[in-house]
């Protein structure tokens, strides 16, 4: 995808934003005036909300609508096109409309930093997840996203983001910046809220951002300093992201023929049935059910653990073996934690083999 040129006019019309956009090849949909929602487009497509549904709602798949094939806005991001015809007729429909950037469609990751005040402080576990912060640090010091993401620069000995490299960079309303990075397969890349850093949301696939120039009652969104061009997301920043489980692994397909695990434990009889049957069930996990049942297993492991039959490293090495078996990367960040917390509750309500559950 071409980067943005950098001769976008200031202060344009929200079409004129839209159009210049697209025509970088960045996918866009309006927002209804004055808020960060899609518009409603037609009654067969909006299923309303839990409390008022539409009863002339019709279920189906946004990838089957026929109103997005005919160029109308239904569905919002889904909807989100390059295509210059139904930009200029859905703004000429509502001229004041925001702007959507879908970021999947366009290639794109945004790095989107809250900056809300007087809200409880991160813990050690939620300021960068996954990462130790550094002993001396005072969490209490940490006031909003931006000092979070930029510990996690400076844990990376890298400048802050948007400066090197230089990318387009849109202050929100709130106070908050969106850093706009280029990826070469936005379809590779998910959404997700607090996983690289506390007050840090990250907007790919089907999340999308705001355009400069696009308002709300709070204020408008508005492009920072001169730069109008879009960097290559950073290596550094592409590896943290993918840590965090931001990128989408392919499937880990279940290995052929009889599994036996690797990990034993010697000693009692009842423990030692009970940790291969626990790993047996973690092997053998029907799809879908796998999460379900690697968490019941890790707190059920985890009680013996908790009474002094079993290692924690061990259990947490042998259930992370079993899921393998059962299609789980063992990379993953999400079925690591899983394990983990599940062992975590077990330890803390420990189980003495021959007593009642």
């Amino acid at each position: 995808m071409a980067s943005p040129a950098t001769d976008a006019p200031p202060n344009p019309q929200p079409v004129a934003v839209a159009l210049w956009l697209a025509s970088q090849g960045i996918h866009v949909h309006p927002l209804l005036p004055g808020r960060k929602i899609p518009p409603r487009s037609c009654n067969r497509c909006s299923p309303g909300r839990p409390d008022d549904r539409n009863p002339l709602y019709i279920e189906h798949r946004p990838e089957e609508c026929k109103c997005i094939k005919a160029g109308r806005y239904c569905h919002g991001v889904r909807a989100a096109t390059t295509n210059r015809h139904y930009i200029t007729a859905w703004w000429a429909k509502m001229p004041d409309a925001g702007v959507g950037v879908a970021a999947g469609p366009s290639n794109l990751v945004i790095i989107d930093v809250d900056r809300h005040e007087g809200v409880q402080p991160p813990t050690a576990e939620t300021l960068l997840p996954g990462l130790k912060p550094p002993m001396d640090l005072n969490l209490a010091t940490v006031k909003d996203g931006m000092d979070a993401l930029a510990l996690l620069c400076e844990m990376r000995d890298q400048a802050m983001l948007g400066m090197d490299p230089e990318t387009m960079t849109v202050r929100t309303p709130s106070g908050g910046v969106q850093y706009w990075y280029r990826v070469s397969n936005g379809a590779e890349w998910k959404p997700d809220s607090k996983k690289l850093g506390w007050q840090i949301d990250v907007k790919a696939a089907w999340g999308y951002g705001i355009a400069p120039g696009t308002w709300t009652p709070k204020g408008r969104y508005v492009a920072l300093g001169e730069c109008r061009s879009i960097a290559p997301l950073p290596q550094w920043l592409a590896e943290d992201l993918d840590r965090t489980g931001h990128r989408k692994r392919p499937p880990v397909p279940r290995p052929a023929g009889a599994w036996k695990p690797s990990v034993t434990v010697e000693g009692n009889k009842l423990v030692t049935a009970a940790f291969r049957k626990g790993l047996e069930d973690v092997a053998n996990a029907p799809a879908g059910q796998v999460s379900t049942v690697l968490n019941g297993v890790s707190y059920y492991l985890g009680r013996l653990v908790g009474a002094g039959y079993l290692r924690a490293e061990a259990v947490h090495d042998a259930i992370t073996e079993a899921a393998r078996q059962a299609g789980v990367d063992p990379a993953e960040r999400k079925a690591q934690d899983t394990i983990r917390r599940g062992i975590e509750a077990g330890t803390r309500n420990p189980r003495q083999i021959g007593a009642r559950a």
